[in-house]
């Protein structure tokens, strides 16, 4: 996954100074703020840089996004190191300005514009594959996740008192870990983590329900726009980010399966009754988890305060320059209505088995 942190932004920072250095003094192209312009200055492209933990690998250039990654590990290497691995991807960056995606990584136009610069094997080479860990916050990650899971489990009982005893306990679990957290250091340097999910060609109604819906296990949900498709990105601590993952998966499919159930007992048709009906599931939904949080004690609640601050200045320090944009479709109230009556029902059951290929993803969504 992308991490963030004080340290890490600040990392980002000199990465960028490098980037601009190298762009303006060696490859010689205009670099202004972060943007730099082809050779006839004719095209602008950006200078965006974000850090991993999750590839086997040093570097990366993702033409999708303009994007040019590094792994945590390099905020302890040495200068020198750094500076090829940097060079390395920008040749990558400029072999795809050059040619577009018509040529392979390494092939001869990717040395030919190194040998151009001067950089020599110390450059070419300057990738290499990492030897993948696991380390105690993974370890704990699991263990928290596995609680959560049972809990969801619980909450697709018959038994209403039950059901939504297991759906509180879940929802105070994810809170008291939140609060808990081992992420921060002694410098008060939380890690947040950021993964990308729902590539699509455009935003949509289903989107957005599934991103209100994700909103409630404690992290932020970004549209982010990338070169012809769009994406929800998810912001918060590793465990929250997991979960929240593992619940859009299953409600890609549930929501159309939720409204063909819907079809079945109506007369509602039409892409208007279908996007208000997905609108409504999520605001079904969050009603049911705002009134279960009504329900918290002064100290739960005071905690929740805390969470949602986090969530606040995390999304502030990722997104320094966020935009938005307002929606407005058309509306069917009937369906919307039947949506959200469907929403307040909504059980989420992640029943996650490990294979020997990694997780297996086996979510069911119930309604009662």
């Amino acid at each position: 996954m992308i991490v963030y942190s004080k340290k890490i932004i600040q990392f980002i920072h000199e990465i960028k100074c490098t980037i601009k250095s190298v762009l303006s003094k060696e490859i010689r192209l205009k670099v202004l703020g972060d943007r730099f312009y082809d050779r006839r200055q004719e095209f602008s492209y950006p200078i965006k840089v974000v850090i991993y933990n999750n590839k086997s690998m040093l570097g990366y250039f993702d033409s999708n996004f303009y994007e040019l990654g590094f792994h945590e590990c390099l905020m302890y290497t040495n200068k020198e190191q750094l500076h090829h691995i940097i060079r390395h991807e920008l040749a990558h960056y400029m072999t795809f300005i050059n040619y577009g995606e018509t040529v392979q990584p390494h092939a001869a136009e990717f040395r030919a514009f190194c040998q151009q610069m001067g950089w020599g094997e110390e450059v070419y080479q300057a990738t290499f594959c990492l030897e993948d860990e696991q380390n105690a916050s993974a370890i704990e990650e699991s263990s928290v996740f596995r609680k959560v899971r049972k809990l969801m489990a619980l909450a697709t009982s018959s038994n209403k008192n039950e059901a939504e005893q297991a759906m509180i306990k879940s929802q105070q679990l994810l809170l008291k870990h939140n609060i808990e957290s081992k992420y921060i250091d002694a410098e008060d340097d939380e890690k947040i983590f950021l993964k990308r999910i729902m590539k699509q060609k455009k935003e949509n109604a289903k989107m957005r329900s599934i991103a209100r819906i994700l909103e409630t296990f404690f992290v932020n949900i970004i549209y982010s726009r990338a070169r012809d498709s769009v994406y929800l990105e998810i912001l918060g601590n590793a465990v929250n980010v997991e979960i929240a993952e593992y619940v859009a998966s299953v409600l890609q499919d549930e929501l159309d399966k939720l409204w063909k159930q819907a079809q079945q007992s109506t007369n509602l048709k039409g892409m208007i009754a279908k996007n208000s009906f997905f609108i409504g599931i999520a605001k079904g939904y969050c009603n049911k988890i705002q009134a279960f949080k009504r329900g918290y004690n002064s100290d739960t609640k005071q905690a929740l305060m805390i969470i949602e601050k986090r969530l606040i200045d995390a999304k502030a320090m990722v997104y320094q320059r966020l935009s938005s944009t307002k929606s407005r479709a058309n509306h069917c109230r009937e369906s919307s209505a039947l949506g959200e009556q469907m929403g307040c029902q909504l059980k989420i059951n992640p029943a996650i088995n490990k294979s020997s290929h990694g997780l297996k993803h086996e979510l069911v969504v119930l309604n009662m």
